[in-house]
């Protein structure tokens, strides 16, 4: 049975209103990370930091787009209702301001494979509207949830649509590469190729090889995301643990390694994204260079 919970949550600086839809899925759960809703109404433009967590992000939109801008890339921008990033993408700048709704479903890089083939392949560190992948399919489907008289029906309806359109798809992910995926995810990153290789008794090359295939991304380069992510949910879920503590339990050889990482991945340091990315937005403006964005200071 599908569940749908709405949680008002305290507003950011400049919303006026924010609640966020956690859904428990019926039939899609073992390919679905996380599949959630939003909604906000802002009293002025926002925007906050967006780094990669080893999945690909499905985001469709009801109401006003938001403007995406690589960290990496400030010179970069483009302005998106639905949209598809890799598990690997650059930390991104989110903007936007008005009334939107975004449903926001966390892909395993192998069940991205078998809805959208190579198309996945094309992501690398790339934003891509979600019709250029499904098409019409977008439009009928964004209509529909936008005539859903409640968030259970809405849920239900993205589930279903997202089943039926994966059946009908040619592709699939070899059984041990999605075993190895599994693996990986479920140890956080913390598992070298040697170990994978050895269970399923191929080589080193041909494993690498397969697994970038399907995943985009070599094995270490997962692990690494994969890392990340569990780190990030880590400060999220308790931003007061100390950073030390943080490392330990992410399998990170000493704080200094998570900085590092972090830094390299997310954009920032643990420690900025700790004090100026929770809890909050930042208020909008042009980032600048990488380490511009970090200059406003956090909410009182």
């Amino acid at each position: 049975m599908a569940h749908a919970a709405g949680v008002w949550l305290p507003p950011a600086p400049g919303e006026s209103a924010w609640q966020c839809h956690r859904h428990r899925s019926g039939g899609l759960n073992e390919r679905i990370g996380r599949l959630q809703a939003f909604s906000v109404c802002l009293a002025s433009p926002v925007q906050r930091l967006e780094p990669p967590r080893g999945r690909v992000a499905l985001v469709i939109g009801l109401g006003d787009p938001i403007r995406i801008t690589s960290l990496t890339a400030p010179d970069t921008q483009g302005t998106y209702g639905s949209f598809l990033v890799g598990p690997d993408h650059p930390p991104l700048i989110i903007r936007h301001d008005g009334e939107r709704t975004c449903f926001e479903l966390l892909l395993s890089p192998c069940t991205a494979y078998e809805l959208f083939g190579g198309g996945t392949q094309r992501l690398e560190d790339r934003v891509i509207p979600l019709d250029a992948l499904l098409g019409d399919t977008v439009k009928r489907l964004t209509e529909q949830l936008t005539m859903a008289a409640s968030w259970g029906q809405r849920f239900a309806l993205l589930e279903t649509t997202l089943s039926r359109y994966l059946e009908r798809q040619p592709w699939r992910v070899r059984a041990e590469i999605r075993w190895a995926w599994h693996r990986l995810e479920q140890a956080a990153g913390a598992m070298t190729v040697s170990e994978l290789v050895s269970t399923l008794g191929w080589s080193h090359r041909h494993f690498v090889r397969c697994f970038r295939r399907y995943t985009g991304m070599t094995p270490k380069t997962a692990a690494r995301y994969l890392q990340l992510a569990r780190a990030l949910a880590c400060l999220e879920r308790t931003p007061e643990k100390a950073l030390a503590t943080v490392a330990l339990e992410c399998h990170y050889c000493d704080q200094s390694h998570l900085t590092r990482e972090f830094h390299a991945l997310a954009g920032c340091t643990p420690a900025t994204y700790r004090h100026q990315c929770l809890g909050y937005s930042l208020s909008a403006r042009p980032p600048g260079a990488r380490s511009g964005f970090f200059k406003t200071a956090p909410a009182p």
